[in-house]
């Protein structure tokens, strides 16, 4: 750790700040402009660091698009759910579309899935920046479905209940805002995807990244996702191109 010693910190020596002025020929505006331009700048040193930083947000948009996975498993469970209910479907049929269900969402869960099971994961997105939270989404049909679970339809629902049909429709309506949810996070792990991978580049060439390239490099993610797409997987090349050597 690097220690500095700031001009008026608590345990520092600091001068008469008039004198400082009297010797120091920039003027205040000019030294807070200075200090903005330091700070606006970004580190891309430590080629290890942004690596590591790229996997981490690579293992956990596995892990997001697992989620995904699972919600689109529970829409499909839902509404043949719902077709039974309202057909006079089996008791036999609504079970085995319930342990079916549950079946497939154990063979995502036993693949590091730990989002699709309400998990909260922490994403190294950066290096030296505080890691990004994702908060998962419990896909788990529960025996006694509390208020805050996603799937409100029980483990064991009878096709006969009065109020099966009312637990599949607030099913359908909580299981969409966690996926939106999800889809933002996704959509915020592949923005961090493309600026990592350029960011390795431009360590690997010397070249400083600096807020005016952040920023346009920021606009140009923007624009990408509000249009439907990926930076994910665009060419480096391309994205490094928005730095200033």
């Amino acid at each position: 750790m690097v220690s500095s010693i700031a001009p008026g910190a608590a345990g520092s020596l600091s001068a008469d700040p008039r004198l400082n002025n009297a010797r120091n020929p920039l003027t205040q505006a000019q030294a807070n402009q200075q200090d903005a331009a330091k700070a606006d700048r970004v580190d891309v040193g430590g080629a290890a660091a942004w690596a590591s930083a790229r996997q981490s947000v690579r293992e956990g948009l596995g892990q997001v698009h697992q989620a995904l996975a699972a919600g689109h498993e529970a829409q499909s469970m839902l509404a043949q759910a719902q077709a039974l209910a309202r057909n006079g479907g089996a008791q036999a049929d609504l079970d085995a579309l319930l342990q079916n269900y549950q079946q497939r969402l154990d063979a995502i869960l036993g693949q590091n899935g730990g989002v699709a099971a309400g998990e909260a994961i922490a994403i190294n997105a950066e290096p030296g920046a505080a890691p990004l939270a994702v908060q998962g989404a419990d896909m788990r049909l529960k025996q006694n479905p509390q208020e805050g679970d996603v799937l409100q339809i029980a483990a064991d629902a009878r096709i006969d209940d009065a109020s099966l049909n009312q637990a599949l429709q607030r099913s359908f309506e909580k299981l969409q805002s966690a996926m939106d949810a999800l889809f933002a996070s996704a959509r915020a792990l592949e923005a961090h995807q493309g600026f990592l991978g350029a960011a390795e580049l431009a360590n690997a060439a010397n070249i400083d990244l600096d807020a005016e390239g952040a920023r346009l490099l920021a606009l140009n993610v923007s624009q990408s996702l509000a249009g439907g797409g990926s930076i994910a997987n665009a060419e480096p090349q391309a994205v490094l191109s928005l730095f200033k050597a």
